[in-house]
């Protein structure tokens, strides 16, 4: 396998925007509202909900799998389009039952999400370690920030249109087969961006020492600020993800959502997502992916808080925390991503480092679900009446994850990145860049509205 030209590097950059695209589609419509929708209507109550999104994190270890199968395979290309066809198609069980509105079985649907969630765990490590030798060091930030404000156009808009089409299906008493469609055509994507990475271009599999297994296990932690990383991130994990699993089931069950409202939810965080992901990912090639992960992260706490104080008749809140999201979770993904590729600077030890990442922050992920779906569960009946809100067990986990997040913020400081502006520049950076747009708009609108003569500043 030779080393790639210039053209061919740009030629498949090109090619990861286009397939991302269509798998994107697969991700909205084989998970999130619909995955929560489908448990739901199957009747899980708040642990197997709970259960249904520690499944993903549970897996995570299968992810040290990668570096061994791509030393066997010989090529990630090759490996990775083999897991992503048979972990995408995997959905297509429940597709004719749905359709056909038979009964599906709790335990058959749990079933389909852990094997679909253990190949594609496998899937993404190996995929993360291709992308991260195919795009230059130098563009990483603009490719990514690129990439995924695409990607969160198409999924926003995915989400939106799907979502009406649930809500007639539903108002028809046809839920199970809007469920059917979403989970085939998600399946269909998801086949249509397996093929298109046969065309993308893999790097040169640099040749890597032979190393024993502890070596391949443990390697990465040995470099310190990877180490440090890791440690936010479990920490983050545990405690700050607590009330993932509810997100989607309080705005169905206790807000009142339509599938159509939930779409418009996340098309304002999309819309203005899309914007803030170029912005973020000009900041991180300009000041580092550290300050800029720190700087979004010190918002973010910020969300969960906004979630105790909407009610059925109250959205406001819910309305605000999309537009924080599309603010500052877009640059707090970015730059965490982005920062875990610049850690992750050793080839020998490539595969072991996504994998450390995947099962680190799985596990807390899957002990945070645990435990909400124990706390969810065991405060089912409660409820609390303060100033007109009412707060519900969600609610509990609600307050916790916002008041950890800000508590994590001081093990994400320990970390240093290379060639990295300080937090305290980038500040005052960003804030003079601020200033001056702000400053310029102004002279412009005063110009058009004939407030200022051409010859003044």
């Amino acid at each position: 396998m030779s080393s790639l030209t210039q053209p061919e590097i740009d030629r498949g950059l090109r090619i990861s925007i286009v397939e991302g695209g269509f798998a994107m589609v697969y991700a909205t419509l084989g998970g999130g509202m619909f995955l929560t929708g489908l448990a739901l209507w199957l009747g899980a109550n708040s642990f197997q909900i709970a259960l249904i999104a520690a499944v993903p994190p549970l897996v995570a270890g299968f992810s040290f799998l990668s570096g061994y199968l791509v030393r066997r395979v010989g090529s990630r290309k090759r490996l990775f389009i083999w897991l992503a066809a048979i972990g995408r198609a995997v959905f297509i069980v429940l597709v004719p039952l749905l359709l056909l509105q038979m009964k599906v079985s709790l335990v058959l649907f749990f079933a389909v999400v852990i094997l679909s969630s253990l190949i594609l765990t496998v899937a993404a490590t190996v995929w993360q370690s291709w992308i991260s030798d195919l795009v230059p060091e130098e563009r990483r930030g603009r490719f990514f920030g690129l990439r995924n404000a695409i990607h969160g156009l198409i999924g926003v808009c995915v989400a939106y249109a799907a979502g009406r089409g649930m809500d007639w299906l539903k108002a028809e008493g046809k839920e199970p087969v809007g469920y059917g469609l979403a989970f085939g055509l998600a399946v269909l994507f998801g086949a249509v961006s397996t093929l298109l990475l046969l065309k993308q271009p893999e790097p040169e599999i640099k040749s890597r020492p032979s190393l024993s297994l502890r070596q391949t296990l443990l390697g990465p932690l040995q470099e310190p600020e990877f180490r440090k990383l890791i440690l936010f991130l479990a920490v983050w994990f545990v405690t700050s993800s607590v009330a993932a699993p509810f997100y989607l089931v309080h705005l169905i069950r206790n807000l009142k959502f339509s599938f159509t409202a939930i779409g418009v939810y996340s098309m304002i965080g999309g819309a203005i997502g899309m914007f803030f992901q170029v912005l973020w990912g000009r900041a991180i090639d300009r000041f580092g992916s550290r300050p800029v992960t720190v700087l979004t992260f010190a918002f973010v706490g910020l969300c969960p808080l906004l979630w105790l104080f909407s009610t059925p008749s109250f959205h406001l809140p819910i309305w605000l925390d999309a537009l924080l999201n599309g603010v500052v979770w877009t640059g707090g993904s970015l730059g965490l991503w982005n920062l875990l590729l610049d850690l992750a600077d050793d080839p020998s030890h490539r595969e072991s480092y996504f994998a450390i990442y995947s099962v680190v922050t799985g596990l807390a992920a899957f002990v945070a679900a645990m435990l909400a779906g124990v706390i969810a569960q065991a405060l089912h009946n409660f409820r609390l009446t303060l100033f007109g809100f009412e707060f519900v067990n969600y609610s509990v986990l609600f307050l916790i994850a916002g008041i950890a997040r800000f508590a994590c913020l001081p093990l994400l400081l320990r970390v240093r990145e290379r060639g990295s502006k300080s937090v305290r520049h980038t500040v005052r950076a960003v804030s003079a860049l601020g200033v001056w747009r702000i400053n310029r708009g102004r002279g412009v609108l005063l110009d058009a509205l004939g407030f200022r003569s051409r010859g003044q500043p």
